[in-house]
């Protein structure tokens, strides 16, 4: 029926994998796999560890014979490797609703924690929330293990697209008493980015952390001044990057778009008004 209309099977088969690759990219992880045993099982075996971090992982889900999805194929470029939110049954992925900035220096255990308390605080379901994460949702064989295949300025770009459809993003702090997020350069950039591009943040904390830090405001005044002074200390030019490729790439992109200054005075305005608010 659709040949007598004269559309082409050709013009199906590009049209088909256009689908894909799009419903591909717009993919989160649901927040419940994230806390699922399933997760934290696979989590555990391939690294030996009872608590990894996510640099932890690296190797051992994206890296060897035995790599996670190496052999299956990519619906964004029709090559073998997907992302990990490909590799999971259809029930652990959707079309994202938050966008998260986080580093992979983190424990599962603390963003298992932090997320957790974040949706029972805010009333979210957990199966209804699907997260833009980076190490399941970026094809870590076109990034990681073929790196001289990505041109950051293109990985910006997309980030910067990703931002705005998204519409929200989640902040995962590991502590408010000097935390690592304010020392990696890509989240300094993120929480930038959102501010810039007017983008609703959300802090969180681990359960813990977020008690501590109620705690610390309850002192009075030399407690909240405490707090603000640790979640204002923000050095963008000192910050750090896994890949030093990309520490150079996001740093030149800080330096033509308005500055190391400009960048740490939006963070620090940002964490001053939170801290306010809190």
């Amino acid at each position: 029926a659709l040949l007598s209309l004269g559309i082409r099977p050709q013009f199906l088969s590009e049209y088909e994998q256009s689908v894909r690759r799009q419903q591909s990219e717009e993919r989160g992880i649901k927040l419940s796999y994230i806390l699922s045993d399933e997760f934290l099982e696979i989590a555990r075996v391939r690294t030996g560890m009872d608590d990894p971090t996510f640099y932890d992982m690296k190797d051992t889900f994206f890296f060897g014979d035995n790599a996670i999805g190496k052999n299956k194929i990519c619906p964004r470029d029709g090559k073998p490797g997907v992302s990990l939110v490909d590799w999971v049954d259809k029930e652990w992925r959707g079309k994202t609703t938050h966008f998260l900035s986080w580093t992979w220096g983190y424990k599962v255990s603390l963003v298992r924690d932090a997320l957790e308390h974040w949706a029972d605080s805010q009333g979210h379901k957990k199966e209804e929330v699907f997260l833009f994460m980076c190490f399941f949702v970026n094809n870590q064989y076109r990034i990681l293990v073929n790196p001289e295949n990505i041109d950051l300025v293109d990985l910006e770009k997309i980030f910067t697209a990703n931002l705005k459809r998204i519409g929200q993003v989640v902040a995962l702090l590991d502590t408010w008493d000097s935390p690592t997020y304010l020392t990696r350069i890509w989240t300094i950039f993120e929480q930038f980015m959102s501010i810039q591009l007017k983008v609703p943040v959300t802090m969180v904390l681990p359960r813990q952390a977020a008690s501590d830090l109620m705690d610390e405001f309850n002192k009075g005044k030399e407690g909240i001044m405490r707090v603000k002074n640790s979640l204002t200390q923000v050095d963008s030019e000192s910050a750090k990057a896994f890949s030093p490729n990309d520490e150079r790439v996001v740093k030149e992109l800080i330096a033509k778009g308005g500055g190391f200054k400009a960048v740490d005075d939006s963070i620090f305005r940002f964490m001053t008004k939170w801290v306010a608010l809190e």
